[in-house]
């Protein structure tokens, strides 16, 4: 229950950011820049909520997550000063270029731990989306992803033997491909993917 509410406050979180700037600037959009490094931040909250033992499936987790987070251009804009990201934008690129690689990697290695701990019929639903999420993700193909996430978000909730934590964190993943996905939507989806 500790991991569901440390999601739940997540989401809210991300939702009253976005109410913000939408009560400022007439724009609702969540903060994307946020998503990733958010993401890292609520894995190892939940992993210390939770005491687990890390074993692979929570190494997973933390690689993609951290893999993800250092992939992304708000990170990086932190991290460096604005001149050096201009003069540097070529390695800057390629450098968060191979963390996106990673993450990818990463993700869908967990993907598939979760779907070989799943006893019943829907562990090749989890495999073959967890598949079609991955060639999504590495064809650029975000406007597609949405299927994918849909069903491998059901056959993930469906598993009545999963652990909450990952349970959770796959929640937390949905709700951040669906929000994206709807921004692009409705902004565009060079708007979006712009800031992330």
């Amino acid at each position: 229950m500790i991991s569901e509410r440390i999601v739940l406050l997540a989401i809210l979180t991300a939702s009253m950011y976005g109410l913000s700037i939408y009560m400022q600037d007439g724009v609702f959009i969540f903060p994307f820049g946020l998503y990733k490094a958010g993401l890292f931040l609520v894995a190892v909250i939940l992993l210390i909520a939770n005491k687990k033992k890390i074993r692979l499936k929570e190494t997973m987790l933390i690689v993609w997550t951290l893999s993800l987070a250092v992939s992304s251009k708000f990170i990086m804009q932190l991290l460096f000063t604005d001149s050096d990201f201009e003069r540097n934008l070529d390695s800057m690129v390629l450098f968060s270029s191979w963390f996106f690689l990673a993450f990818a990697l990463s993700f869908f290695t967990w993907q598939i731990l979760l779907a070989f701990e799943d006893k019943t019929m829907y562990r090749w639903l989890q495999i073959a989306n967890a598949v079609a999420m991955m060639i999504c993700l590495m064809m650029n193909m975000f406007e597609w992803l949405i299927v994918p996430t849909w069903m491998w978000l059901m056959s993930v909730f469906l598993n009545k033997a999963e652990n909450p934590l990952h349970k959770s964190v796959a929640g937390l993943v949905g709700f951040i491909i669906v929000s994206s996905w709807c921004s692009a939507l409705y902004f565009g989806k060079e708007a979006i993917l712009g800031n992330l």
